[in-house]
C-alpha cells in the first residue's frame, strides 16, 4: 500500500492554519487547487499571503500534496459548494473529488484575495440512514449553544419521549475538527449512538469540537502554537458536563461520558476533574499517548499489500525518530513534527497525561470497549486497560472481535476504505452500553 497514512489516525486530517483577514468572493480558491492539480506548486505558493507562505513554504506545499496524491490518488475534479463569510474571512467550500476518496476542502481568502488557509475534512454529502435500532417516533432532539463568550460551540440534546428526567450519556470525540456526529466519509456514528440510546430510553448529547466550529479563529491566534487537549477537549467537555446538569429533562446525578479514542484516553482525566459523573466509557480508547500508536498504524498499512517497500521504511523511520524526540521531550514546544504533523506542544499535553493512573484512582464505574479489528488503537491498549484496572471494583471489559475502530462490523483485515462504506454503530453493542447505564443508574437511586 503506497502511502496510506493519510487516514491513519481517524479525524487526523490535513489542516493549514489560516491568517489574515478577508477578501471579495472569486475564482482564486479554483485556481490554487487547479495550480496544486497540476504540480505548479511555484504558483501556488505565490498565491499565499505572507503568513501562509512563512508556514507553509513551497517545498512543504509540494510535500503535502504529493503525500496527499499518494494516499487518496490523483484529484479528479472539483467543484464550488458554499462561499461564506467566517471569523472574519470569506471561505469557499470546494468538493475535491480524488480517486479513492471525497473530501471538502475550505479554502479561505483574506482582503487582497490571497490564500490565507486551507483546510480539508471528509465530505458528508451521502445521504444519513438511520440503523435497524433506531425509532424516531421515540425520542425529540433540542439545539443548544453553549461554551465561553468567543468560543461558543452548537449541540443537540437527545432526549426519550418517555417521562423524565432521563440519565444522560456525554459524547466526547477523537482526534481531529470533527462535527457533533463524529462525521466520516457520509458515516455518523456518534449520531448512531444518540438515536440508538434516546430509543432505548436515555438521554445524549453530543456537540461540534472547537477545533472545527472555530478552526479560522484558532489559527489566527498566536496561542495556536501552544494549543493543547485543555483547549481542543478538556475545557469544552468539562463545560458541557455543567451545562447537561441545568437541563430540567436530565437528571443531574445521572451523567455518563463516553470517549472514543482521544476522547477515551481523556475520559479519566475529565471525570477526574469534574468528580461528579455517575460513569464512563472508554470507547476503542489507547492507554498511550496518540503519538506512539503511529508507527503501528504504519506497520499495518503498510503490511497490507505485503513488506513495506524502501519509501514507507524511511517514512516508518522519521515517523519512530519524531515519536522519540518527542518522547524525550527535544523539540522545543513551537517545533511542527516531522511525519506527524501538528506542533510538539500539543503532544507534550498528551504525554502530561497518566490515563491508566487516573482511571486507577476513580471510584466511578467505567465500561471498557475494544474493536478485535480496530488497527488504530489495537488490542494492545485493551490489554494495558485490563493490567492497570485489574482490581478496580467496578470495571468491566467487552472486546467485540468483528467490529473496527468506529465500532462497525465488517470482515478481513480492516483499512481506511472500510470507512468509505455506510456503516452503523453494532446493534449488539449499543445494548450493551444502554443496559450499562441502566445498571448502574439504578443502583444509584
Amino acid at each position: 500500500m503506497k502511502g496510506g497514512v493519510f487516514l491513519s489516525m481517524v479525524f487526523l486530517l490535513v489542516v493549514i492554519p489560516l491568517a489574515s483577514s478577508w477578501g471579495q468572493c472569486s475564482e482564486r480558491p479554483l485556481l490554487f487547487l487547479s495550480l496544486l492539480k497540476e504540480g505548479k506548486y511555484q504558483e501556488a505558493h505565490q498565491m499565499q499571503d505572507e503568513k501562509m507562505q512563512k508556514l507553509l513554504p513551497q517545498a512543504t506545499l509540494q510535500k503535502m500534496w504529493e503525500d496527499m496524491k499518494k494516499d487518496l490518488g490523483a484529484l479528479l475534479s472539483f467543484e464550488t459548494r458554499t462561499t461564506n463569510r467566517k471569523d472574519g474571512y470569506l471561505v469557499t467550500a470546494i468538493l475535491c473529488r480524488f480517486e479513492r476518496m471525497t473530501l471538502l476542502a475550505q479554502v479561505a481568502l483574506d482582503e487582497r484575495e490571497r490564500i490565507a488557509g486551507l483546510y480539508f475534512l471528509p465530505s458528508t454529502e451521502k445521504e444519513y440512514v438511520p440503523p435497524s435500532y433506531v425509532d424516531q417516533n421515540r425520542f425529540t432532539e433540542k439545539e443548544i449553544v453553549f461554551g465561553t463568550p468567543g468560543w461558543e460551540l452548537p449541540g443537540t440534546l437527545t432526549i426519550p419521549r418517555e417521562k423524565g428526567p432521563f440519565p444522560v450519556l456525554l459524547l466526547v470525540h477523537g482526534s481531529g475538527p470533527n462535527d457533533r456526529d463524529e462525521t466520516i466519509m457520509g458515516n455518523k456514528p456518534f449520531k448512531d449512538l444518540a438515536w440508538g440510546l434516546a430509543t432505548q430510553g436515555i438521554a445524549v448529547f453530543r456537540y461540534d469540537k472547537r477545533t472545527y466550529t472555530h478552526g479560522t479563529k484558532l489559527s489566527m491566534s498566536p496561542e495556536l502554537l501552544q494549543l493543547t487537549v485543555e483547549e481542543e477537549v478538556i475545557a469544552d467537555a468539562l463545560s458541557t458536563l455543567q451545562l447537561l446538569r441545568k437541563q430540567p429533562e436530565i437528571d443531574g446525578e445521572q451523567i455518563f461520558l463516553l470517549g472514543h479514542s482521544l476522547g477515551g484516553y481523556l475520559a479519566p482525566e475529565i471525570a477526574r476533574r469534574d468528580g461528579k459523573l455517575r460513569g464512563i466509557i472508554l470507547y476503542a480508547a489507547p492507554a498511550r499517548a496518540l503519538h506512539q500508536l503511529i508507527p503501528e498504524q504504519m506497520e499495518y498499512l503498510f503490511s497490507l499489500d505485503g513488506h513495506p517497500d524502501t519509501e514507507e521504511l524511511q517514512k516508518l523511520e522519521v515517523a519512530r525518530k519524531a515519536v522519540e524526540g518527542i518522547n524525550r521531550r527535544t523539540f522545543a514546544a513551537t517545533d511542527i513534527i516531522p511525519a506527524l504533523g501538528g506542533y510538539a506542544s500539543y503532544f507534550y499535553s498528551l504525554l502530561d497525561l497518566n490515563p491508566t493512573e487516573s482511571a486507577r484512582q476513580l471510584t466511578l464505574p467505567i465500561l471498557v470497549i475494544q474493536g478485535g479489528r480496530d488497527y488504530q488503537v489495537s488490542k494492545s491498549d485493551f490489554t494495558l486497560w485490563q493490567e492497570a484496572l485489574a482490581n478496580h471494583p467496578e470495571v468491566s471489559f467487552r472486546c467485540y472481535p468483528d467490529l473496527n475502530h468506529l465500532l462497525f462490523p465488517g470482515i478481513g483485515p480492516s483499512t481506511p476504505k472500510e470507512y468509505e462504506q455506510p456503516n452503523h454503530v453494532d446493534e449488539q453493542l449499543l445494548k450493551d452500553i444502554a443496559s450499562w447505564i441502566k445498571k448502574h443508574t439504578v443502583t444509584a437511586k
